[in-house]
């Protein structure tokens, strides 16, 4: 390896280690590192494809040199193309001329010209997670240093996601999806901080469902669980990206609204009891008709946080003494 390609090379990886630590969102990251790895790779092309859980099929999650339509068209079952073939067997594969290897599938929606092509497994604890690759228009394009390099490469990506995965089991409930209370102990000092420093306005909205006891004496647990499962995901359309649902105990959940004052928050509250009381949710041929009943408080700077969630969970209880399927003010 030449010194101008060495220095272009540690240069870029540095770089990569700053993008990885710096916050991005998963597919926004993914496509700055694909167009790094293709400018050090000189390849045409570089595509990051993860295993879809529920399908177990490769889908592209960041790329670089492909169209919107080459990308979206770009997936791979299990050994389905040179990819696929990579994912089931666990090491790379390195192709001079793809006219040439009957691993190679093309796919209808791609105009992008392939001649060679590199493509290596991304793997943790000997388990796949996804592939890499890299094309190029030009015949036997990469070597076996290239090879090297684009393992190192996704080594240090797959490695980072699944710090990222495991980091997001660790946070989120296992029935519901939505953040648990471990979350809630780790975000909600840093948003009063925010206020504190800031002066942005913060608030919280406590909910439960109204007689549930009764539902999963009439329905069965499962029935339960599956009305809680619904009732997070209808929540969730109601909150916008920086908001967050956390299951607080039980049928009670706590959304957490930054730069959200009282008014507005109860705004939000009032949505989302309506949106709930006028859905059906359903278990199995039985279909079930539940309200909520919410309290709404925006933080002081002069409480603990602690003093913050006990004035809004109080205004909860008023809530239900009140006649339930309403909403008070802390």
């Amino acid at each position: 390896m030449n010194s101008q390609r060495y220095k272009k090379i540690v240069q870029a990886l540095f770089g990569m280690t700053r993008m990885i630590n710096s916050g991005l969102q998963q597919r926004e990251l993914l496509g700055k590192l694909a167009e790094h790895t293709a400018e050090m790779m000189q390849a045409d092309s570089c595509s990051i494809f993860l295993f879809e859980e529920a399908t177990s099929v490769l889908l592209s999650h960041g790329s670089h040199g492909l169209s919107a339509q080459e990308e979206a068209g770009a997936t791979f079952a299990k050994g389905e193309g040179v990819a696929g073939w990579v994912a089931q067997h666990g090491v790379a594969a390195m192709i001079d001329d793809v006219t040439k290897d009957a691993r190679y599938l093309h796919i209808p929606s791609q105009n992008l010209e392939i001649k060679s092509l590199l493509c290596i497994p991304m793997s943790v604890r000997a388990q796949v997670l996804g592939v890499m690759t890299v094309t190029s228009k030009k015949p036997a394009a990469f070597t076996r240093e290239d090879e090297e390099l684009l393992s190192f490469i996704g080594t240090s990506i797959v490695r980072d996601l699944e710090n990222a995965r495991l980091y997001k089991l660790a946070i989120t409930d296992g029935l519901t999806r939505v953040f648990n209370r471990q979350y809630l102990l780790h975000r909600l000092p840093d948003e009063v901080e925010r206020v504190k420093r800031y002066g942005d306005p913060l608030s919280i909205i406590l909910f439960d469902v109204d007689h549930f006891k009764r539902l999963n004496d009439a329905h069965g647990h499962p029935a339960g669980d599956a009305v809680l499962r619904e009732l997070a995901d209808c929540v969730k359309n109601d909150l916008r990206e920086t908001d967050a649902l956390v299951r607080y105990g039980g049928e009670e959940f706590l959304a957490l609204l930054p730069k959200t004052d009282l008014d507005g928050a109860m705004v939000i509250a009032e949505r989302v009891r309506a949106d709930v009381a006028a859905q059906t949710f359903r278990y199995l041929d039985v279909q079930l008709r539940i309200t909520i009943s919410s309290g709404v408080g925006q933080f002081a700077a002069d409480e603990s946080e602690g003093a913050f969630v006990n004035r809004v969970d109080l205004a909860l209880y008023q809530a239900k003494t009140a006649g339930r399927n309403r909403v008070v003010r802390a």
